[in-house]
């Protein structure tokens, strides 16, 4: 993904480790399943996978229904190079709980991974259009971005569009939506989410690069020439750094 990645490892445990705990009563099984589940989960984030999927499996053995174990392994044979397993996980998971948005966001996230947009959108929809779902901006982000690397621009800009309408300051979406503006040439469009972002966030390397591209599409030498200082000051070590750099020797 070329300005934000997708959702990574450790916000996907964190949303599925929120789940889970709200369900750890029960039986000595249930609760020893949710034991060993979060075990792998602390495995995991430290990139122990094989060990990862051991405590896993035992949780599962334990509670076969338990969705959030069988989205956690399905991450883990992810991780480890096993695609099949993984998918099988992360069906079983979307299969035993339909309004899991975590889960669903997940397996869409694998899929987009895999080139599936197709497959991939009717997930991200499932997780973003869940009401109880406390992050939908996430998954409309994520539809975004799987969308823009499809070539399917337009539905891109709508997902974003749509993040932003559930979450105004959303630092993902701003980011994308300004990318994906000054890509297909509305530079004006670009500058607005620009100034978005920076009214709501500090500014990163990418979107100060960004910055110096539109304003100078826009042929604004002197806007241009402010986000090329904060750049240089703020991160003159950055890639984006490298870039500008660049850009400046090929024009003399």
């Amino acid at each position: 993904m070329n300005t934000t990645r997708l959702m990574s490892l450790g916000a996907v445990l964190y949303l599925l480790a929120a789940c889970a705990s709200s369900g750890s009563g029960g039986s000595s099984d249930q609760q020893a399943a949710v034991a060993n589940m979060n075990l792998g989960a602390g495995y995991l984030q430290q990139g122990r996978y094989d060990v990862a999927i051991e405590r896993l499996q035992r949780a599962l053995v334990q509670n076969p229904r338990l969705v959030e174990a069988h989205t956690m392994i399905a991450l883990a044979y992810d991780q480890i190079g096993s695609p099949v397993d993984a998918e099988t996980h992360y069906l079983r998971a979307t299969q035993l709980d339909s309004s899991n948005s975590a889960a669903a966001n997940a397996y869409a996230v694998f899929l987009c991974r895999q080139n599936r947009w197709p497959d991939a959108k009717p997930y991200f929809r499932r997780a973003a259009e869940n009401p109880t779902y406390a992050t939908p901006d996430v998954a409309l982000t994520n539809a975004g971005m799987c969308a823009r690397d499809a070539g399917e621009l337009d539905e891109a800009a709508e997902s974003f569009r749509a993040a932003l309408a559930r979450n105004p300051a959303s630092r993902d979406a701003l980011a994308n939506m300004m990318e994906l503006s000054y890509q297909t040439g509305n530079y004006l469009q670009a500058r607005a989410f620009v100034q978005r972002y920076l009214a709501a966030h500090a500014p990163t390397a990418p979107v100060l690069l960004t910055c110096v591209n539109v304003e100078r599409a826009l042929n604004d030498q002197t806007a241009a020439d402010r986000c090329a200082a904060q750049l240089r000051t703020g991160f003159q070590s950055s890639p984006e750094m490298q870039q500008l750099e660049t850009q400046q020797r090929n024009v003399r």
